[in-house]
């Protein structure tokens, strides 16, 4: 994986990226937390999503929105995040030409990012949202968008969280036609905060990603 800086709108954004050694592989773009509450693409959460496309085979691409560490601006508005992020989809894209599949993954208000982009970009083939923001209730952004995707989550987050992510799944189904497969990780909080917590979340993504991807290929 290589340091690199995207050209955006605002400036330099930073980003971390790994090639795959095949050209054709599928495509990976990890968006991290709220930047407002100290979230970035070091953190270890979206180090382990990042890390989980790598080791099976996508070409995958880390950054840090703008106003975060070494991006260039001020911390951003979602609308200028959202900017952002097709910035960097724009250039993984450029830079895999023969690449046919893009997946997102989200933490926290990144998972918001990932739906959002997801009714912008018909190309995104997967998704994968991490312990979703649970203060976040604006739906009126999904349209009929038929996919699927997974759904990680802590079993040790409170009652709240995990009956919003419930409601979650419900509102996607019914309004954008989106099914969700979740996971609750045994033990782990929304920080997923201890070692083991962390290889779950990994290995359980790992697992739903290769087993899509390869059903995929059937069609």
């Amino acid at each position: 994986m290589v340091d690199i800086i995207i050209s955006g709108e605002c400036g330099k954004l930073h980003a971390v990226y790994h090639q795959s050694a095949t050209p054709s592989a599928p495509l990976a773009v990890v968006l991290s937390g709220n930047p407002r509450q100290k979230y970035h693409m070091n953190d270890r959460v979206t180090y382990a999503m990042f890390r989980a496309f790598m080791d099976i085979g996508f070409s995958v691409l880390r950054f840090n929105y703008r106003g975060v560490n070494d991006s260039d601006g001020a911390i951003g508005t979602t609308s200028e995040n959202m900017l952002d992020i097709a910035t960097v989809i724009d250039w993984i894209q450029n830079h895999n030409e023969d690449s046919e599949k893009i997946w997102l993954a989200g933490n926290q208000l990144g998972a918001w990012y990932v739906l959002q982009t997801m009714m912008r970009r018909p190309e995104v083939s997967g998704f994968a949202l991490v312990s979703p923001d649970p203060s976040v209730t604006d739906f009126a952004f999904l349209s009929p968008r038929p996919n699927r995707g997974l759904l990680l989550q802590g079993a040790a987050e409170n009652d709240d969280a995990k009956n919003f992510s419930t409601h979650l799944t419900q509102v996607l189904k019914k309004q954008a036609q989106i099914d969700l497969e979740t996971i609750r990780v045994k033990n782990a909080d929304a920080m997923y905060s201890t070692p083991a917590d962390l290889r779950q979340l990994y290995n359980d993504l790992k697992a739903y990603v290769g087993r899509e991807n390869e059903e995929t290929k059937l069609l």
